[in-house]
């Protein structure tokens, strides 16, 4: 008998499919995002071409043994990357100018 994905499936307790559900949701939410950034899904560059686009690293919304909801971030290239996190810094930056200015 071949286990399926069906089978553990069967096996996991309701917290843990929800979990799941959840982790995906936020995954599909990242998803979204870099895609408004200007971010695309990774696709097959020729070793040493030179391309200009964004990359989103693989995003998979999963959950651990005990049941926590968890979004995996795989590999993402490295001008992918810094254009990442030069947007994050910049609405770090923003956040604390705004929380900064309620005070």
């Amino acid at each position: 008998m071949k286990i399926t994905e069906e089978h553990i499936d069967a096996m996991r307790s309701e917290c843990h499919r929800s979990a799941g559900v959840e982790a995906g949701t936020v995954a599909e939410l990242l998803r979204e995002a870099l895609g408004r950034l200007g971010f695309t899904p990774d696709v097959a560059v020729p070793h040493g071409e030179k391309d200009e686009r964004l990359f989103w690293p693989v995003l998979r919304g999963e959950v651990t043994v005990s049941g926590h909801p968890m979004v995996a971030l795989g590999r993402i290239p490295l001008d992918s990357a810094n254009r990442l996190a030069e947007i994050l810094m910049r609405a770090a930056l923003e956040e604390h100018t705004k929380k900064a200015a309620t005070r």
